[in-house]
């Protein structure tokens, strides 16, 4: 099912037609499609992909850490980091305010960044895009991401 589309077979196909397991760009794993996350307006550069779930790494040392999997194209995934209301990357009345202005109850937010690596021959950095978050309504499943105009908050914010 490489290269395919989870819903290629149509928005409303029986769960038992997904595989519980896909090969992704970090190896096997597990994601239930009953937990899909829809952005109707795609992410930013790829409007056309809508679909996700957020699943788990297999690595103990990625625990931190969340996959966002495209289940429209399963060799695309991002690395993301979950955000709490309380962190020193996004200020909290900002947080409020953007999940009050997209409608989403503080209750049923889920804030999560997507991280970057950068390899060098003597080490790897990890940053954050503390400017684009997703924000992520786990009652309705869909999520949007939100860009900040507040230049305070970097695309590249080092972890």
């Amino acid at each position: 099912m490489l290269g395919q589309s989870a819903f290629s077979m149509g928005t409303n196909a029986p769960h038992a037609l997904f595989p519980e397991t896909i090969q992704s760009r970090f190896g096997e794993i597990s994601v239930d499609i009953s937990k899909a996350i829809t952005f109707p307006r795609g992410l930013l550069g790829m409007p056309d992909k809508a679909n996700f779930v957020l699943t788990k790494f297999n690595s103990p040392k990625m625990e931190q850490f969340k996959l966002l999997q495209s289940l429209d194209e399963l060799q695309l995934s991002f690395i993301t980091l979950p955000l709490d209301m309380n962190n020193n990357i996004i200020g909290i009345n900002d947080i409020r305010g953007t999940a009050d202005d997209l409608g989403i109850k503080h209750d049923d937010l889920v804030v999560l960044l997507i991280v970057s690596v950068h390899r060098s021959p003597d080490n790897v950095k990890l940053s954050v895009n503390a400017r684009a978050p997703l924000f992520l309504d786990v009652k309705h499943k869909t999520g949007i991401q939100y860009v900040f105009s507040n230049d305070a908050y970097k695309v590249q914010h080092y972890i």
